[in-house]
């Protein structure tokens, strides 16, 4: 509501700017991709995006945004028939009609989440009814798509020449070195608030408590615990019992990182300081691969995007691996270039930093990176550059291998393998293709047990589709002038552009998970800066063809295509931001922080807090606040899982002299996490549980 309220003084401030016609598209455009973002089911829960089911969308209110999207496509078909169409013969001669077929094929594909039930169906029959009800939802997907498409279209081509003027002459006069550090600081400010306000700068993911509390323990320099006195009672996700040692089984680079940041008081900051390095890295290695002005329209791409604002705002692993990734392939790039012995150092150092944090996506790029080094050829080849990659990359492999060894007893068993063996099965976790694979029970968000074709076609849709929606947010798609891009002719300069995001691909493709709904396509997270260049790389072939082929060069036929890129961003930008930060992720997966809340009012001190609901998300992302050791003299609040009244007491006698508070978590009262009793002092009973009923949970 607040958008379609928007797109009325939108409308009129543009037509005061003089234009016209332009300002009534952009405000519809506006309005309409709000209205059509709420046909998807997203909400706090975790589940797939899909969109709502027929019943939904036709019997009750939810109707009228259907409605609304039926309205805005007569609107903007009349408006294609008479500024769109006489224009069309000019399109066909600048876009092939195999092109055109590819981009809908893979739009097609894109545009909706295969359902679950849709691949069970296949592997246990009734495929036919399901395959065709999720033929009518890629229906309403295209039939958004190409209506933001053509609107977006409308918007650019009556834009008034004088308009797209104004807007050229910022471009040609902007401060190109002043540019991606305007672009660093509004990813770090933007991500800030929205970890803050839309986060509540807590974890809201349970990898995101495992890495939070990791980094606690590391920046103690410690690489494991001993065990609590119940391990179970403590409810912190992924903590590893492994005989006397307990730890997080994930890699410890990332957790080194975040540990700077507890040490300082703010790891809620790491991140989007990180989201600003990637963007001052990319821009440098843009610019070292193409020239500045693709550089300069990539970082504004992505400071705009909202997939890369809100990466930066969580506590995950990813926006480290992006920035550690560029700086390996800027290095490479200068080793490649210049023969630079201390570039190549620094791509070892990167791509094995890489390792500590995210393997299989260290292996992926240090090996496309090293393809695209080696096809320079023979002559330009330096012997100290490729020894001081080997070197360093050496050396961080090592320390990688020693901290193998440290946990599991094997330099080549990885924490993360020992715990999916023991928690699992062994080999659950594994590389490959077999039914004995990522058996996890996550039905929702893996159809089919095992791991085989059809598995690799689940996961590649729902990562294609959240790229598509959410890599800028366009009503269009985002992936539509990368998709057009290899129809523009062979350029060999895009070569490790295309490497990477293949690579990406292909080599995600053998592991049985696809990342889920949680930020985006996240598995895919390094195609992010390939896919950016490549979107400006192909406006940049199509826009000079599209005015060469004009019949009238002087209607500005470039200019249009960079109107419809930079209406498209802003548009996307102001509509999906704001509407991730409120119906999805604003206490996501039922995340609350009332219980930091409580531990302030409350002033818990030296107490044993015990925390009745479910593991996650009552207790796991509050168990972060549990201090690091949880000795008897530990001076910190302690946290635990209420463990029944037996394990109670067992912890009452470990933790004789600290009185205890008994807490609700959200799942229990519908709502905010609440004192139920305390503070019970040291030997008095705990009232039984009857009496300290939360009151009847809110179903919504």
């Amino acid at each position: 509501m607040a958008a379609v309220a928007l797109s009325v003084p939108v409308w009129l401030a543009l037509r005061a700017k003089g234009w016209g016609a332009a300002a009534g598209w952009t405000a519809l455009a506006l309005a309409g991709q709000a209205c059509a973002l709420q046909l998807f089911e997203v909400g706090w829960r975790i589940r797939l995006q899909m969109f709502y089911g027929w019943s939904e969308l036709l019997h009750n209110w939810r109707g009228v945004f259907l409605l609304t999207l039926a309205v805005q496509a007569l609107v903007v078909a009349w408006g294609a028939w008479r500024r769109l169409w006489p224009g069309m013969a000019v399109a066909r001669r600048v876009i092939p009609f195999p092109a055109l077929l590819a981009v809908l094929a893979v739009m097609a594909y894109a545009s909706a989440t295969i359902a679950p039930e849709v691949a069970q169906a296949y592997v246990s029959g009734g495929f036919a009814p399901k395959l065709l009800l999720h033929a009518t939802k890629i229906a309403l997907g295209l039939a958004i798509l190409l209506v933001g498409t053509a609107n977006l279209a409308l918007t650019a081509v009556t834009m008034p020449t004088a308009a797209w003027d104004r807007l050229a002459a910022l471009w040609r006069g902007r401060n190109s070195a002043r540019l991606p550090w305007l672009a660093a600081l509004w990813v770090v400010a933007v991500s800030s608030l929205l970890c803050w306000f839309a986060l509540d700068a807590m974890p809201h993911v349970p990898d995101e408590a495992a890495y939070i509390y990791q980094a606690r323990y590391v920046a103690e320099g410690k690489l494991f615990l001993p065990l609590p006195p119940d391990p179970q009672s403590f409810g912190i996700p992924f903590m590893f019992a492994d005989g006397a040692k307990w730890y997080s089984p994930f890699p410890a680079g990332w957790a080194a990182v975040l540990a700077i940041g507890v040490r300082l008081g703010v790891p809620w900051l790491v991140n989007p300081l990180l989201g600003g390095l990637a963007i001052l890295l990319a821009h440098a290695l843009v610019r070292r691969l193409y020239n500045r002005d693709i550089a300069d329209g990539t970082v504004l791409l992505l400071a705009a995007s909202p997939w890369l604002l809100f990466m930066s705002a969580n506590f995950m692993a990813h926006t480290a691996s992006l920035a550690l990734g560029l700086l390996g392939l800027l290095g490479v790039a200068r080793a490649r270039d210049e023969g630079s012995v201390g570039g190549a150092a620094v791509a070892g150092l990167a791509f094995g930093g890489l390792l500590h944090i995210r393997p299989l996506e260290a292996v992926i790029m240090a090996g496309v990176a090293g393809v695209w080094w080696l096809s320079c050829g023979w002559k330009k080849l330096r012997l100290a550059a490729l020894m001081a990659t080997a070197f360093t990359g050496l050396v961080m492999t090592g320390l990688f291998l020693a901290y193998n060894q440290a946990l599991t007893g094997s330099p080549a068993r990885l924490p993360l393998d020992k715990w999916t063996d023991t928690t699992y099965g062994v080999g659950s976790n594994r590389l490959g293709f077999g039914k004995d694979i990522g058996n996890w029970g996550w039905k929702g968000l893996d159809a089919l047990p095992g791991h085989g074709p059809i598995d690799v076609v689940m996961n590649t849709n729902q990562n294609l589709h959240l790229l598509n929606f959410e890599q800028f947010g366009w009503a269009c798609g985002s992936l539509v002038f990368v998709l057009l891009l290899p129809f523009a002719g062979r350029r060999r300069n895009d070569a490790l552009m295309w490497g990477l995001a293949a690579g990406t691909v292909g080599g995600l493709s053998l592991y049985w998970f696809s990342g889920g709904p949680d930020f985006g396509a996240r598995y895919w997270y390094q195609m992010i800066v390939p896919l950016a260049v490549l979107t400006v790389r192909g406006a940049m072939e199509y826009a000079p063809r599209l005015e060469k082929a004009a019949s009238a060069p002087e209607s500005g036929g470039a200019g249009r295509v960079w109107a419809f890129v930079l209406l498209a961003s802003a548009l996307g930008t102001l509509n999906v931001v704001p509407w991730r930060a409120l119906d999805k992720y604003h206490h996501y997966r039922g995340v609350r922080p009332e219980l930091r809340a409580l531990s302030e009012e409350k002033q818990f001190g030296r107490n044993l807090v015990i925390v009745r609901g479910k593991v996650w998300p009552d207790m796991g992302p509050a168990a972060w606040l549990n201090p690091v050791r949880f000795d008897r003299d530990a001076a910190d609040t302690i946290y635990a899982l209420d463990p029944g009244p037996e394990g109670i007491e067992r912890l009452r006698s470990y933790y004789a002299d600290r009185p205890v508070w008994i807490v609700a978590g959200g799942t229990l009262t519908g709502g905010a996490a609440r004192v139920l009793a305390g503070p019970i002092a040291p030997g008095q009973p705990i009232p039984e549980q009857q009496e300290l009923k939360p009151g009847k949970p809110d179903e919504q």
